[in-house]
């Protein structure tokens, strides 16, 4: 029994500890925390903050309350998607632009525009807007990370390209199931997609501009649609495009991109793209609706948690924290972009275009082994990088003391790039594979380092406005948020291990009234006597051996408690009353010649004994 009240006691006393240390480590009082004596509690705080702020992360790591609804959902969801996919897409594919909603869009918002006070409103939006963009240009710093962005990989640079680069290879499968059609009902092969199909590639996004001119221009029925049931609809999903879509959503993308245009314009484009941040299947086909579907599944299962009154509220924060990853993935890659051509400080951009191209080159020529031509683009790539003290004859111009850490931080930024990184050159394979390995690591250092930067810091951002923007127009569950904070806390406490066992009477030792104790030497080792000695003498032994004994007999007190008893010194009362011969200041140590001396240091003894259990109990 005795052992199991200590257990209990070390138990509560260290919960108790832990979480004092938790609170002053809160208050700023302690600084560093032992974790050593918390295995993996730092790593376990470190991980659960990582992932409660991504949305992705937290989704993904969370379980549904119920699976067969979080499937429902999931299925429901992507059906009905899709339904208003076909619903805004189908007049698109057999019409001309001036024949659709978005021309009437466009047409009545002109008409609104034209009203004295709005009219009045927009003038100063726009002189508002100009005179940022005046301040912003006169700022080398600005200027360099608005117009002279960085070039990331094939992936990248389509996401980078936003709605142009989703409808760019949209495009490209438009064309390729029209040649496919053609063939089998005409028996003859369509040609006139062939030199814009074989320069693409890849790469489409590039050839935007051509792609659109080559379907204007071409002798192919616009308006036939072409379906296609992919294989993960398992074939319950048929994909509809025709090229006529294509062109009316180049001119709804231009409507918005484009400066200069009619107010009317833009809010027909802006319609557009929103449509396309809600359904995710007008620029880039029903194959995202999916995604999107896991997504309104997560919120309704969040919903589902919330409490009374704030079920829709919490639905519409979860969907839009969560829409924010697919919505804003353009932005996404461009901040990466401009982030990484901040390296370009100080160059024109005339030559930030000449340096991308001779990059280019120069891993062309590694690729082919083209010594001379890869010596030619360093050399070249060397004097456009050249910013030197004062204004080059190539356009470049000084660098300030306060602008060289901006391009430090581009340079971190643009690490490992595969289209702004040299590639070895091709010379005898074995040595080609020795140099691709330096080549190797720092790309994929660079790739994990540009990753951890978007999951971190960049989506969680385009995510908490998205949720800030749900809150202010639906509502803050403010009952639920409470209730999930108290959980997390119960949570995190009840999983935090404890910390390593320490020495009892430093976790429950009363506090002291009295004056300090003295330290106690350390005890000899236990001796059987030899042969049976007297009374005092063994009862010294076995109280020397005991470690749940007391003091020694033999040890003398300090000379600044000499005249104190050992149970005033042990802060006790004592439990039996002391002989009145001796009295209190007779010492226990030297009593060896009188039998009640023997008899009442015995008792003052076992006084300390008791003392000292109850300390432990």
């Amino acid at each position: 029994m005795s052992q199991n009240i200590s257990s209990y006691n070390q138990s509560q006393a260290q919960q108790l500890q832990y979480l004092q240390q938790l609170q002053q480590m809160q208050q700023g009082q302690v600084q560093n925390l032992n974790f050593a004596a918390m295995p993996n509690a730092a790593t376990a705080i470190s991980d659960k903050g990582v992932v409660q702020n991504n949305p992705l992360l937290n989704a993904a790591t969370s379980t549904p309350s119920n699976p067969v609804s979080f499937v429902a959902a999931a299925g429901l969801s992507s059906a009905a998607l899709m339904a208003i996919n076909n619903v805004i897409n189908n007049p698109l594919q057999t019409k001309k632009y001036n024949d659709t909603f978005f021309k009437k869009v466009e047409t009545a918002v002109d008409k609104f525009a034209t009203k004295p006070k709005v009219k009045a409103a927009l003038d100063k939006l726009n002189t508002w807007t100009n005179g940022l963009k005046t301040k912003a240009n006169q700022s080398e710093i600005l200027r360099t990370l608005f117009n002279k962005p960085g070039v990331g990989g094939s992936q990248v640079q389509s996401q980078a390209a936003g709605a142009k680069g989703h409808l760019a290879n949209r495009a490209i499968e438009t064309m390729k199931k029209y040649k496919d059609y053609y063939l089998k009902t005409n028996g003859t092969e369509f040609k006139e997609f062939d030199a814009i199909l074989s320069k693409a590639g890849k790469e489409s996004y590039k050839y935007y501009d051509d792609i659109m001119a080559a379907i204007k221009n071409s002798s192919a029925d616009l308006t036939k649609v072409m379906g296609k049931r992919p294989w993960w609809g398992l074939g319950l999903v048929k994909n509809k495009a025709s090229l006529q879509e294509i062109l009316n959503k180049d001119i709804l993308i231009k409507n918005y991109k484009t400066a200069g245009t009619s107010i009317g314009k833009k809010a027909a484009g802006y319609l557009m793209r929103g449509i396309e941040c809600l359904t995710n299947g007008m620029f880039s086909g029903k194959g995202q609706v999916l995604i999107q579907a896991l997504m309104i599944a997560q919120s309704v299962n969040e919903a589902s948690k919330a409490e009374k009154g704030e079920k829709f509220s919490t639905f519409m924060a979860s969907f839009a924290e969560l829409m924010a990853f697919l919505a804003t993935m353009g932005i996404q890659m461009r901040v990466v972009n401009h982030l990484a051509g901040l390296k370009h400080i100080g160059m024109s951009k005339a030559n930030v275009n000449k340096l991308h191209e001779a990059i280019e080159k120069a891993n062309q020529a590694a690729k082919a082994g083209n010594h001379s031509e890869y010596a030619r683009q360093l050399n070249i790539i060397d004097k456009l990088k050249d910013v030197s003290k004062s204004t080059t004859t190539i356009g470049n111009k000084a660098l300030k003391w306060y602008q060289k850490p901006v391009k430090w931080f581009g340079k971190l930024m643009s690490f490992g790039r595969v289209k702004e990184t040299l590639k070895p050159l091709k010379t005898s394979k074995f040595a080609t594979n020795l140099a691709k390995i330096p080549y190797g690591l720092k790309v994929g250092l660079g790739y994990a380092g540009r990753v951890a930067l978007l999951m971190g810091v960049i989506i969680p951002i385009f995510s908490g406005i998205a949720k800030k923007a749900s809150y202010a127009l639906f509502g803050k569950p403010t009952k639920t948020l409470e209730k999930q904070k108290q959980m997390e806390e119960a949570a995190n406490i009840q999983e935090q291990p404890l910390p390593q066992q320490q020495e009892p009477q430093q976790m429950t030792q009363p506090p002291q009234t009295t004056a300090q104790q003295p330290v106690q030497p350390q005890q000899p080792a236990y001796q059987q006597p030899a042969q049976p000695g007297s009374l005092y003498q063994q009862l010294n032994n076995q109280y020397n051996h005991n470690p749940m004994g007391a003091q020694p007999m033999t040890q003398a007190a300090p000379a600044a408690v000499a005249m104190r008893t050992p149970e005033q010194n042990a802060g006790i009362t004592r439990s039996y009353i002391p002989n009145p011969v001796l009295g209190v200041e007779n010492s226990i140590a030297p009593v060896t010649a009188s039998r009640n001396a023997q008899i009442d240091a015995v008792l003052r003894q076992a006084d300390l004994a008791e003392a000292q259990a109850q300390k432990y109990l």
